[in-house]
């Protein structure tokens, strides 16, 4: 645990959590990754803690995508910023941490680099899995401590299929994990 001063809100911050995302459109397994954040952020002891939520760029999002033309479906990055910090004031106010969101640059991001940091929250899914043990291995071999990964649970659908942006996008489900459109029996679903 580290002991830092965020100067701009006068605060003695001790425990740093750090994720990141696209966070578009915001849905119930980003709200899982954010309730894992700010419980692990928020802690017994002095101080209340700090989340730092990198937001993707829009151009590395662009790169890093599978299918490059999904980027495209993000929204423009401050409409997003926008959006991501409305629902993490609504959340925060359930827990002692603070929160910041920063703009992601590098698949990395300040997780890599910052001495101040002592958790990285991330998806079970394998690529996240991945990418945090490249973070921590980079972390030692250029002398910093190896990051805590806590790993948020899959939150799924109605139809018990996980919750993703891609579907929301696609028409199958709403954020919060409703079907949409026609289910098989041809009974209407909720919108």
């Amino acid at each position: 645990m580290h002991t830092s001063l965020r100067p701009e809100q006068g605060v003695v911050t001790e425990r740093i959590a750090i994720l990141g995302g696209t966070f578009t459109p915001v849905h119930n397994g980003h709200r899982a990754l954010l309730h894992t954040a700010f419980q692990t952020a928020s802690h017994d002891g002095p101080g209340d803690g700090h989340v730092v939520v990198g937001l993707t760029d829009t151009d590395l999002a662009t790169r890093t995508r599978d299918d490059p033309e999904h980027a495209e479906y993000l929204g423009a990055f401050e409409s997003r910023r926008a959006d991501l910090d409305a629902e993490l004031t609504r959340l925060a106010a359930a827990y002692t941490a603070t929160f910041e969101i920063i703009r992601l640059e590098d698949t990395r991001g300040p997780a890599a680099t910052r001495a101040d940091v002592d958790a990285l929250v991330i998806s079970p899914e394998a690529k996240a899995q991945r990418r945090a043990n490249e973070i921590n291995r980079q972390r030692v071999s250029d002398g910093l401590s190896r990051l805590e990964i806590h790993t948020a649970p899959f939150v799924v659908a109605e139809d018990g299929a996980r919750i993703s942006s891609t579907r929301i996008r696609n028409g199958e489900i709403d954020p919060d994990g409703r079907l949409l459109g026609n289910a098989d029996d041809g009974q209407p679903r909720r919108r």
